[in-house]
């Protein structure tokens, strides 16, 4: 019991609050949520989505898919962003009441092991990008790579404060240096004309591309969003921050970098801007660009491996750090790495978020009990059962995986749970 009361002090102190509700007086405007949240989805990833896009589609084709997937990404978040908001609990802590306490720990490693991959996957590709402008060989881009992992983590080891700063600073650069980059590369592809001229080298299905851009940002829209969102002082502030970010600044990202792809055909952003002659502006972009994301990734990450450990969030973030950069070495930053990683992203992740939406507005019709009173199962096999039927619906049924796999757990679910409630019974 002491053991348990100093822990919960000390997460008081340090306001991150991973084993307790976030309270009421230490939430946050909807325009410093946004902040945040924008910051977190304007990342560079986004844009090399957009020039893989390029890669196999028309560009109306391109702005259709994204217009659909962050469509469906921006229906998760909503649902994820009004449970969290409304309780004030990060992800970690909802999956308590759907998998129990110790399931919970299996949800809530999955989801950062797997954005240890985003984290990774960035840090490497700015490292990348530094070692070939300033003509590093094999050994000065692996240091790269690891200095960017560790440095990305020290916002995240601050605290939310620290990622909100950041977000006020280098937001507006993002924007406009994101606009500035599609305009420069429309005038090289010949203006309107030749980016509507395009036609791709290796075409793909209009449900691939929705599947690719639901893979950028399904795992966050889903499941990190609720350690952001949770500060809201209410649930309308909440999910208009978080469709903020999906509608208007992820599907930014993902058309700026198709443009940019368009006007060099090359799907390699990093060659892109270079390509392009945007020294200085490249640098400027990629840095504020990675280091937004990447410093709320590893946060969100570090709450998610505090429940699953027991172990201080600050603790989690030295051994996270020192895991991603070595993997970094591993150069994950290759676009054909990138697209096999999002295509798993979109089918694994999307029961996840289903399970948690059912259980919170079925099943337990939008109450749940007192994090602090509430006698929590141990384990919830209904929601793993639940989990692997969608996944593998998503595999034999018709359509796109995503939607089916996450259709089919919030339908499954409760069913489940039923099943097994009686059962026991």
């Amino acid at each position: 019991m002491e053991a348990t009361t100093k822990k919960v002090a000390a997460t008081e102190q340090s306001n991150d609050y991973e084993f307790s509700a976030v309270p009421q007086d230490k939430r946050k405007s909807y325009f410093s949520l946004t902040i945040v949240w924008t910051g977190y989805v304007f990342v560079i990833t986004s844009m090399m989505i957009g020039g893989g896009l390029a890669a196999g589609l028309n560009f109306l084709d391109i702005i259709l898919v994204t217009i659909l997937g962050n469509v469906f990404l921006g229906v998760i978040a909503t649902l994820v962003s009004i449970i969290s908001s409304k309780h004030g609990l990060s992800f970690a802590l909802i999956t308590k009441y759907s998998f129990g306490t110790n399931g919970s720990r299996i949800a809530s490693f999955f989801v950062p092991a797997v954005n240890l991959g985003w984290y990774i996957i960035q840090a490497a590709t700015y490292g990348h990008f530094l070692a070939l402008i300033f003509g590093f060989g094999d050994v000065g881009e692996a240091i790269c790579m690891v200095l960017s992992a560790i440095a990305m983590g020290i916002f995240a080891f601050c605290g939310m404060r620290a990622i909100t700063i950041l977000g006020y600073v280098s937001i507006p650069a993002i924007v406009f240096l994101s606009l500035a980059t599609a305009i420069r590369a429309g005038q090289i592809a010949g203006g309107w004309e030749g980016i509507m001229a395009f036609v791709p080298s290796a075409p793909i299905t209009i449900g691939a591309g929705v599947t690719a851009v639901i893979g950028t940002w399904i795992l966050s829209a889903s499941t990190c969003i609720a350690d952001i969102m949770r500060y809201a002082r209410s649930t309308k502030e909440a999910v208009a921050s978080a469709l903020t970010g999906l509608l208007l600044g992820n599907s930014l990202m993902v058309i700026c970098g198709a443009v940019a792809a368009i006007a060099v055909n090359d799907s390699d952003l990093t060659n892109v801007l270079l390509t392009m002659g945007l020294l200085i502006p490249s640098i400027i972009l990629m840095t504020t660009n990675i280091f937004t994301t990447n410093a709320a990734n590893l946060y969100s990450n570090s709450l998610n491996f505090s429940n699953s450990f027991h172990m201080e969030r600050k603790k989690m973030i030295v051994i996270i750090l020192v895991i991603a950069a070595a993997l970094t070495l591993f150069k994950p930053y290759k676009i054909d790495f990138l697209f096999s990683f999002l295509d798993t992203l979109g089918n694994v992740v999307p029961p996840l978020p289903g399970i948690l939406i059912a259980d919170y507005f079925i099943v337990k019709k939008q109450v749940f009990p007192s994090l602090e009173t509430y006698e929590f199962r141990k384990w919830n096999p209904a929601a793993f059962l639940t989990w692997a039927v969608a996944l593998a619906l998503s595999f034999v049924l018709p359509g796109l995986p995503a939607i089916i796999s996450l259709v089919s757990s919030i339908i499954l679910f409760p069913i489940f749970e039923l099943l097994f409630h009686r059962k026991k019974a």
